[in-house]
This record gives C-alpha cells, sequence and structure tokens, in this order.
C-alpha cells in the first residue's frame, strides 16, 4: 500500500495552530524578540509559539532567529520570501503580519513609503533601511527588486550619510585652499598636538600600514573584497564565524585578518583585522592597543579629512574603542571584546561606504 505524504498534514497543523495563536508575537511585536536570551523563561512561549526547532527556526512557518554563540542572545529575525533557503533547507514563505506592515509582495516602491530611503548594498539584489535603531535588509530575488526573498531585521543605528557630490578630487582640492586652517583645527583635535610647522615624516613601517589600511577600503569599493579573496579559511575564529577566507593583505601589527560571511554563505563580505587573541586579558592587549592607536594617529590625520573620537567599551574600563572616520572611505574601529567565557580579542573592524 503507498504511503500518504504527511507534508499537507504538517502544514495545516501549523496554519491552524496559528490561527487561534496570540498576536503577541508578530508584526511589530516580532521585533522584541531582538536581544531575547534563548535560556531565559521569556523564550520558552516565543519558542512554542513560533515551533521553533533546535536551531531555534521554523521552514513552515518562514522564520529563522540568528543567536550568538556566546550570549544566547536573538541577533537577527530572518524571514521567508520566495525560494529561500539556509543550509540546504528550503522555507516556505512566511505568512504571519511582519513589522512596519511590511508584506512579502511589496516592491521597493512600496517599501520606500512604508520605511523611507534605502541604501542599495554592493554586489546583491539587496536593499538596506533604517526605522530608529532597527536595520531592515531585503534581499530580492531579481534584479527588477519586485520579488522578495529574505527579510532581515537586526539592531543597528543608522549611520550618519557622507556627503552626497563630494569626490575625492574636490576633497583634494579643499583641503590645499585651507591647509593653513586645517593645521589650527588639529590643534584643537582630539589629537592635543600643537599646529603642524613642517611636514612631518612617517616612518617606513607605518607607511606601510597606511596603505594595507586604504587597500581594504579600495578593494571593498572596486571589487567587494574579491580582489583579496584568497581560499577558504580552515583556522577556527573568535566570533564562530562559519564562512571565512584568507585574504592577500597583511597590516602591520596584526596577528591575521579575514573575509567572513554572516549569518549566510551568501551574505555580504566583511574584512576584519585580528591584532591580539587571548583566553585571558593580560599586559600585552594594551601594548598592542597604544601601538596600533598611535599607527591610526600619525597616518590617518585630519587634514586628510579624518577625524577621531574614543567610544566608551563596556567590556573594558581601561581600553576605549577608538574610531577613525573619514566621509570618503567610512571608519576604522580599534575594537576591544571579550567573549562570556573570558576570551580577549583587540580588532580592527571596518564600516565601509560604497560612493
Amino acid at each position: 500500500m503507498k504511503q500518504k505524504s504527511v507534508f499537507p498534514i504538517l502544514v495545516f497543523t501549523f496554519c491552524f495552530l496559528y490561527s487561534f495563536a496570540s498576536t503577541e508575537y508578530v508584526g511589530d511585536n516580532l521585533l522584541h524578540l531582538l536581544g531575547t536570551n534563548t535560556a531565559s523563561k521569556e523564550f520558552k512561549p516565543i519558542k512554542e509559539y513560533w515551533l521553533l526547532d533546535k536551531n531555534f527556526e521554523n521552514n513552515y512557518g518562514g522564520i529563522k532567529l540568528s543567536v550568538n554563540a556566546f550570549t544566547d542572545k536573538v541577533d537577527a529575525i530572518l524571514i521567508a520570501g520566495e525560494n529561500f533557503q539556509a543550509s540546504g533547507t528550503k522555507f516556505l514563505k512566511c505568512t504571519s503580519p511582519l513589522p512596519y506592515n511590511i508584506f512579502l509582495s511589496d516592491d521597493t516602491t512600496a517599501l520606500k513609503i512604508k520605511l523611507g530611503e534605502a541604501q542599495k548594498m554592493m554586489s546583491r539584489n539587496t536593499v538596506k533601511f533604517y526605522q530608529e535603531k532597527i536595520a531592515i535588509e531585503v534581499s530580492f530575488t531579481n534584479e527588477k527588486l519586485n520579488v522578495i526573498n529574505l527579510i532581515k531585521f537586526f539592531k543597528e543605528v543608522k549611520p550618519a550619510a557622507p556627503p552626497p557630490k563630494i569626490t575625492l578630487e574636490s576633497a583634494r582640492a579643499t583641503a590645499e585652499t585651507n591647509m593653513q586652517q586645517k593645521k589650527k583645527q588639529i590643534a584643537k583635535s582630539v589629537f592635543n598636538v600643537e599646529p603642524i610647522k613642517e611636514a612631518k615624516s612617517i616612518d617606513p613601517e607605518s607607511s606601510v600600514f597606511k596603505k594595507a589600511i586604504l587597500d581594504v577600503f579600495k578593494s571593498y569599493r572596486e571589487s567587494n573584497f574579491s580582489s583579496i579573496k584568497n581560499g577558504t579559511k580552515k583556522t577556527t575564529n573568535f566570533w564562530n564565524y562559519k564562512f571565512t577566507y584568507n585574504t592577500k593583505l597583511k597590516i602591520p601589527g596584526e596577528k591575521s585578518n579575514m573575509l567572513y560571511s554572516f549569518p549566510f554563505i551568501q551574505s555580504q563580505l566583511d574584512f576584519v583585522s585580528i591584532i591580539d587573541e587571548a583566553d585571558h586579558f593580560d599586559q600585552s592587549f594594551v601594548t598592542s592597543y597604544k601601538d596600533i592607536e598611535k599607527k591610526l594617529i600619525d597616518n590617518f590625520t585630519v587634514s586628510e579629512g579624518w577625524t577621531s573620537a574614543c567610544i566608551p567599551n563596556k567590556e573594558s574600563k581601561s581600553l576605549s574603542d577608538l574610531e577613525f572616520r573619514n566621509d570618503l572611505y567610512g571608519s576604522i574601529i580599534l575594537d576591544y571584546s571579550k567573549s562570556p567565557k573570558g576570551k580577549s580579542v583587540l580588532y580592527l573592524r571596518f564600516l565601509l561606504y560604497s560612493n
């Protein structure tokens, strides 16, 4: 006797449960999942409502939660549209109400009415929106951007947009004509140094450091990092990123660097340079921090359009995050992080502009 498929029964059961379930975890309330600890009592009804499996996903319900391996907190909410797959599993289209009154039938025109102006991501059929402290990345199945494949919700503050019409040539011209004024600004900047009377000589190693950093921005802008990608990386990493790659770059003072895609293999590539890493914090982190800090100060100056700021770091009282920003390129951030198990890492991360 031929065995009947149980798939229709599973789908019917899922839809039946949803039709009588509370709306506490759909629509705008779905965003309350972000930052929720999956080991907490508060998460249990969420898991039961969405019928999540051990991977925090429900392919019949069209939802997958991205959970931080160190904190056990929900980092992102992934909503399936047409033809979405993850780890070889195909997801049905989500039929539950979504935040901000988004529908999976929306195209970019409809989304802009609901969410405002979008940012086009490089080399992908993906656009990005911001609502207060929430980022929404919408990926489409086609270049017409009218069939949604995936919507990703996560916490991120919208960065200040670079000037829309500025060019490298105009920035250089402005810098040359206002050089004296720039020198006065240096004296008042966070570098806290006297006005420069002569061009400051930079040691050869420091110059190599500057070129390597600028090569990161150049590779992103010109090829979305494909020009420096150099095969799959075999070693593990602090963040437990799964899809990692070696690079052709070497930044003086680093232990290693890598490209990575998160959370999926098709996600946009990002670059990170690991300066120091150990199972426990020690004085070497302070020494490495000061060394990279000096290189950044020497090379990325106000006269070339760079500004710097110290950002309080909740994970360290002695090592604040240090950001160097240029509206032509993006930001270089010297960052220290510590895992719940005490493992420490000092690294350079980048916020990259595609203009």
